[in-house]
């Protein structure tokens, strides 16, 4: 009797039991969903301990792979770059300062790329960082500066944006470029005051003030309750249009919009803060880009540095960008691979030597086509497989402990906090997912009920339900990876 019993309980267990079997009979069922008919999948999952393909459906077939993106990125610069990387703004000048207390020359502050600075995330890190450059240049014993507060983001291509980002993402905070001199994560807030349905509303405040910015104010009030407000307007146009709508009855609600140009406003608040302190200016504060399109001479004599801020370490830069999905960061870190391989922060360059890193480890890049840094282009297109292939590489990486720890956790952090709650995905999946408008995509690892440890990506293009009811499709995937027992 016991041994019966023993068989009716392992017989029942084994029918229980997830398998990998069932892994691939749920990606086949999503497959034939009817919200799918006209969509394209991709998937692929492996054993990163056996080195068994656990399931696949279409895995080498490129899709547009929307901010799991990110994960190539952080991946790439974490490799060439080190955890500990830091950037540098550095605080020069030029000319001599003479017996009367004036500095007979310019102030220059000179990017290096740091996407941090100013951000609130950092606030500790960073402190009043403007006015501590200024404290810095009094203790000089200057009181006069016979020139100007000129800023220099020439360490990246004067063309913020991947020329393949769309013209509406652009005023948005979303779709803030990359500059080699950012500032306040290069995104200002818009306050709004509406009124009843229809009716138009007043911008009421706009900080951090910047100069010379005008608008035209479209946007209406509304029966919702999300922000449905954008903002048209490119790098360097101080013009900037707002449309849509906000909900009914608000006062103070903030939008996030990008900043026009980030290295002037920079100089602009020092030159502020300097005046501030009674430091006379003769000339207003300006930048490298400014004067070259106004065909003025750029000095090239020896500049003194006067101090140097530091960005924090890369790592904890790779954190915030692949647990929150900061675009701004991701294109930065981008920018900087350019910059380490070929001393080229724009984003052509950057985005060869990323391929030309993964190639160099052996992904076949047939197929993988990159153009930005954060994913916000659609014209980037990377399979499931060669996904699962950088996930399997950095779990060979010196930096995989790092790596993984950036990873949003399912059920628990991140943009995957509400993904798989009192599920077996909650605490075993750890991964990166990515939205856009008909694009929904996941990548990362999935440690198993019997500890097996998967690497997957599974990326949907042109689905016909909503980007909520194409989660949950593609939650149930999830969860029968980490349900596997046998």
């Amino acid at each position: 009797m016991r041994e019966l019993l023993f068989i009716l309980v392992l017989f029942t267990f084994n029918l229980n039991a997830q398998t990998t079997r069932d892994v691939r009979l749920s990606i086949q069922k999503m497959a034939a969903d009817s919200d799918l008919k006209n969509a394209s999948i991709s998937f692929y999952a492996l054993d990163l301990d056996s080195g068994k393909v656990i399931g696949g459906l279409a895995s080498s077939r490129s899709l547009v792979p929307a901010s799991t993106m990110k994960i190539i990125t952080t991946a790439t610069a974490l490799e060439l770059l080190g955890p500990s990387k830091r950037f540098s703004t550095r605080i020069k000048y030029s000319g001599e300062i003479d017996s009367n207390c004036v500095l007979n020359g310019n102030v220059y502050i000179i990017g290096g790329g740091d996407p941090c600075l100013g951000s609130k995330r950092f606030s500790k890190h960073y402190g009043n960082f403007i006015t501590k450059w200024a404290n810095e240049i009094v203790k000089l014993g200057i009181d006069s500066i016979n020139g100007r507060i000129i800023s220099d983001a020439s360490i990246f291509d004067e063309q913020m944006i991947p020329s393949t980002w769309i013209w509406a993402d652009l005023g948005n905070y979303y779709g803030a470029g990359p500059c080699g001199l950012s500032i306040y994560e290069n995104k200002c807030n818009i306050e709004f005051s509406s009124l009843n349905k229809g009716d138009s509303t007043e911008i009421t405040c706009i900080y951090p003030f910047i100069p010379n910015l005008k608008f035209k104010n479209g946007v209406k009030s509304m029966i919702t309750h999300k922000d449905l407000s954008y903002i048209f307007g490119a790098p360097y146009q101080e013009k900037r249009i707002f449309k849509g709508g906000i909900p009914l009855n608000k006062k103070n609600f903030m939008v996030r919009g990008s900043i026009p140009d980030p290295a002037y406003l920079t100089a602009f608040e020092l030159d502020m803060e300097l005046r501030g302190l009674g430091i006379k200016l003769a000339n207003p504060s300006t930048t490298i880009r400014r004067l070259n399109n106004e065909d003025k001479s750029v000095e090239k004599t020896i500049k003194k540095t006067i101090t140097t801020t530091w960005s924090p370490k890369l790592i904890s830069i790779i954190n915030l960008t692949n647990m929150y999905s900061i675009n701004l960061y991701a294109e930065h870190l981008m920018n900087q691979i350019g910059v380490f391989k070929y001393r080229s922060g724009d984003t052509g360059s950057s985005t060869q030597a990323t391929t030309l890193f993964w190639k160099s480890k052996g992904l076949d890049i047939g197929g993988f086509h990159i153009n930005d840094g954060s994913g916000l282009s659609r014209f980037n297109a990377i399979s499931a497989k060669q996904m699962v292939g950088i996930l399997k590489y950095m779990n060979e990486s010196k930096n995989k402990k790092l790596f993984l720890k950036s990873l949003p956790v399912a059920g628990k952090s991140g943009t995957l906090r509400t993904l798989g709650r009192g599920t077996a995905a909650q605490g075993r999946v750890k991964a990166k997912s990515g939205t856009m408008t008909r694009v929904k995509s996941y990548a990362g690892y999935v440690t198993t009920k019997n500890k097996r440890n998967i690497a997957f990506a599974l990326i949907v293009n042109n689905y016909n339900c909503t980007s909520f009811q194409m989660k949950k499709k593609m939650e149930k995937v999830m969860i029968k990876l980490a349900e596997i027992e046998k």
